[in-house]
C-alpha cells in the first residue's frame, strides 16, 4: 500500500494544525512546518474543511484551524478526506476487476489486513500524532 503525495501532506498539514491546536495558521504557516508546497496545500484544505476536519476562516488575519480537538480527528478521517479509495489491493475496491473473484485463495487474507489496517488508523489521533511535532 503506498500512500498518495496529497494524502502524505494532508495528513503532515493536520499535524502541525494539532501541534498548534486553536491557533489559526495561514498555509504559508502549515506549509513550513513540514515543507509542503503551498500550491499543494490549496488542493488539500478544501477537501479537509468540506469534511469537517478544519475550518476556514476568511479575512486578513484568517486562515485554518481544526474544527474539532485533535483527539477527535483521526488519521483515518483524514484519509478518507483525502483520497476515497485508500484500499491495500483494486479487489478490495472493485470486486469486478478480477477473473479470479470467487475462488481467489489470496482475497480473504487481502480482507483481513485491510481491516486491520483501517481499524488502527481509527485509533490514531492527531493529538498522540503531534506530541512530538518541533515545527512551527
Amino acid at each position: 500500500m503506498r500512500i498518495s503525495r496529497e494524502l502524505d501532506y494532508g495528513v503532515r498539514a493536520i499535524v502541525v494544525l494539532a501541534a498548534n491546536e486553536g491557533r489559526v495558521m495561514s498555509k504559508r504557516m502549515i506549509a513550513s512546518g513540514f515543507g509542503i508546497p503551498v500550491n499543494f496545500l490549496a488542493i488539500i484544505l478544501p477537501k479537509l474543511v468540506q469534511k469537517g476536519i478544519i475550518e476556514s476562516l476568511p479575512g486578513p488575519r484568517g486562515g485554518y484551524r481544526l474544527a474539532r480537538s485533535a483527539s477527535l480527528i483521526s488519521m483515518y478521517d483524514v484519509i478518507f478526506a483525502v483520497d476515497k479509495n485508500f484500499t491495500l489491493a483494486r479487489c478490495l475496491e472493485d470486486k469486478l476487476c478480477c477473473d479470479h473473484r470467487g475462488r481467489c485463495p489470496v482475497l480473504p487474507h487481502l480482507q483481513k489486513v485491510q481491516e486491520g489496517a483501517l481499524k488502527y488508523l481509527k485509533e490514531v489521533t492527531f493529538d498522540k500524532l503531534a506530541k512530538g511535532f518541533k515545527g512551527v
